[in-house]
């Protein structure tokens, strides 16, 4: 059974471009969240040891004499700090016909690149890893040029096996925390409290399981909550900064607790916006990387915090 084609149509200049991937149906496109652009849009999606393939239909309105036809494969890094740096990490080209030619009918040109993708699509605050087909049809004046971005996401191979929280059922009085990672609050003798969770690593679909636990509570708390961190790391050294965004919170408790209250903490990060798995220095430029934060408000507004990293990965079949 043939899968349906879904094609993009764009007038550039003189000349309709349309672009046609391969096997790629209305279901195989994802939307995607830009928060720096404060948009919606809506890319193709492909793995990334997947082949881009398929067909650019040119249309002329009129004759066209050109110096060569090509079509490019990119893959680019965009961070902004003082400036925005803009840097090529893979590239690959398919040229058609020679200086020289023309053409006044339709004309249809094949595509298929196998070239490396290594890094997912990613946009950020500050930071953003695109791919993007280029069609060019070069000119002695000025250039027709057409760009058509596509989205691309990796599975990460070395967790593919991993257990995970989504289908087990679990319940708290049965749960064991001790093998879990814990973070505590503590101010001398007047607060004691301890955040624990069951592990670090988790699957974007995954949920995160827990409890807070009241050991000591001699000072007067209005408010508590708990709340999944995004960090995203620009440079390396000592010229790096990171700007942090709160993708979800939600309230543990309204008031002063009573000392051994246990209060269960349940995040499912499949209903959490922007997530992505984490990325170690991607490109030696920037990073991405999750914490858990506990936050606690007393009664004359001061505010008392934990957090602790978690690592955030892709399985088979998660956008």
């Amino acid at each position: 059974m043939t899968s349906a084609l879904r094609s993009i149509i764009k007038k550039v200049d003189s000349c309709d471009v349309e672009v046609i991937f391969n096997g790629k149906s209305t279901n195989d496109y994802i939307l995607i969240d830009d928060v720096y652009e404060n948009s919606k849009i809506s890319l193709p999606l492909f793995l990334s040891d997947e082949p881009v393939a398929g067909k650019v239909i040119l249309k002329p309105c009129k004759r066209i004499v050109h110096q060569g036809i090509k079509i490019d494969l990119v893959g680019q890094i965009l961070v902004t700090n003082d400036r925005e740096e803009r840097t090529e990490f893979t590239w690959q080209t398919k040229k058609y016909e020679s200086e020289g030619s023309s053409f006044q009918d339709e004309k249809t040109l094949d595509f298929d690149f196998d070239c490396a993708k290594q890094y997912e699509s990613y946009r950020g605050l500050n930071a953003r890893v695109t791919y993007f087909l280029r069609v060019t049809v070069v000119k002695s004046v000025k250039n027709i040029s057409h760009k058509e971005e596509l989205w691309v996401q990796k599975v990460d191979p070395k967790h593919k096996a991993l257990a995970d929280n989504v289908h087990k059922k679990s319940y708290f009085k049965e749960k064991d925390f001790s093998k879990g990672v814990s973070m505590e609050v503590g101010v001398d003798d007047i607060l004691h409290i301890e955040f624990k969770y069951d592990k670090k690593l988790f699957h974007l679909h995954e949920r995160v399981l827990g409890q807070v636990s009241f050991k000591v509570v001699s000072l007067d708390l209005q408010l508590g909550e708990v709340s999944l961190v995004k960090r995203e790391y620009i440079g390396v050294g000592d010229n790096q900064f990171f700007e942090t965004e709160t993708l979800q919170k939600y309230e543990i408790m309204d008031g002063t607790p009573i000392a051994g209250e246990l209060v269960p903490i349940r995040l499912y990060l499949k209903s959490i916006p922007r997530l992505t798995p984490t990325y170690d220095l991607i490109n030696n430029t920037f990073s991405v990387k999750y914490y858990m934060n506990l936050v606690l408000i007393a009664g004359d507004g001061k505010r008392y915090f934990k957090q602790q990293e978690i690592v955030v990965y892709r399985k088979p079949g998660q956008r």
